[in-house]
């Protein structure tokens, strides 16, 4: 027969010592008012009952709970894992945790998940915002309660009082189509993400502008937008587009390097050579175009310094005084073009 085992509690500890509750939770806090006999005592019985201190109740008084909240739109991309991983190795340098929420793509999810981390939860949060966050006034009115925020990535509209760490999307993007430009490609496809997410607009922007200066014409049928959300309808629908084109590209620029794999997964089912036939160029380089054969030449992002710099830059506004106005930081991060086979 089963049965519940009840969480152990200061005043069991107590109990079975004999002394106050308060003495007791003085012990475990080391506070020096306590015999060091008696701290060992205290310290020995809570090792032997299996207690676990509430890391809530301990903040109700402290004020703090050294964890930090970390919200990203899905975690099946591997640039948040690898940011959330950046913010991690920072944090825990520094006493803190995190806790990852995800938004799943949602602003309702995205301002749901921001009142749970309002309540006490965080000392500070670390957000990506969603494509559909058009109105910023909730991440303006937890600043203006005195919540530290840092912005990364997906950033529409900066919010004052909160820092942020970004790169330049629209000079990446120029960079890689120019580059495929200069190996004399003319008929360059473009793969992007949700049209209404601010990266992907970006990224398309620079994609315009390398054509419109070296004057390469812009084929309305090579542009996708992909509109999925999912992993697996982002193949079907990179599948379908190559298979009804009428003018055969010569090379792809991919906005994600799950974009480019995708694509030269299906240009290689089809027949076609790579790079000899088309070109392709992801973004990113998380490490999945190292082992695709051929492997993928890549705008390289740097996605873990981009969790380390967000984690800095919220710990020194957790670590500010109260009596200093927070002067807000922007950092911008470089890319760099990485070539391999696919090129």
């Amino acid at each position: 027969m089963g049965f519940k085992k009840r969480r152990v509690k200061l005043e069991d500890i107590a109990r079975k010592l004999n002394i106050s509750i308060a003495t007791v939770s003085r012990a475990l806090d080391e506070n020096p008012r306590v015999k060091q006999s008696t701290r060992e005592k205290v310290f020995h019985m809570a090792k032997l009952m299996g207690y676990m201190p509430n890391q809530i109740a301990k903040s109700l008084s402290s004020g703090k709970t050294n964890i930090i909240g970390v919200l990203i739109p899905r975690y099946d991309e591997p640039f948040f894992i690898e940011v959330c991983r950046g913010i991690d190795q920072y944090a825990r340098k520094h006493n803190y945790k995190i806790l990852i929420s995800s938004s799943r793509n949602s602003y309702e999810f995205e301002k749901e998940n921001l009142i749970s981390f309002e309540k006490g939860l965080v000392d500070g949060i670390i957000l990506s915002p969603t494509h559909e966050t058009e109105n910023v006034a909730h991440l303006n009115n937890l600043v203006n309660k005195g919540i530290p925020m840092v912005l990364f990535d997906n950033i529409r509209e900066e919010v004052s009082g909160a820092d942020h760490v970004m790169i330049d999307d629209e000079k990446a993007s120029f960079s890689a189509v120019e580059f495929l430009i200069k190996k004399g490609k003319k008929k360059i496809a473009f793969i992007g993400g949700i049209k209404q997410k601010k990266v992907f607009q970006d990224r398309y922007k620079g994609f315009i502008s390398a054509l419109t200066k070296y004057k390469i014409p812009v084929y309305d049928e090579l542009v996708l937008h992909c509109n999925s959300l999912d992993r697996e309808f982002e193949d079907k629908e990179i599948l379908d587009f190559f298979k009804h084109l009428s003018i055969t590209p010569d090379a792809v620029f991919a906005c994600t390097d799950n974009y480019g794999l995708l694509a030269m997964k299906t240009l290689l089912k089809t027949g076609k050579k790579i790079p000899e036939e088309v070109a392709v160029i992801g973004f990113g380089d998380l490490g999945l175009g190292e082992v695709f054969v051929p492997t993928l030449t890549c705008i390289s992002q740097p996605s873990f310094e981009m969790g380390q710099k967000a984690a800095e830059l919220l710990i020194n506004q957790l670590n500010e005084s109260d009596e200093v106005d927070h002067q807000k930081r922007i950092i911008h991060l470089k890319t760099k073009l990485t070539e391999r086979e696919s090129t």
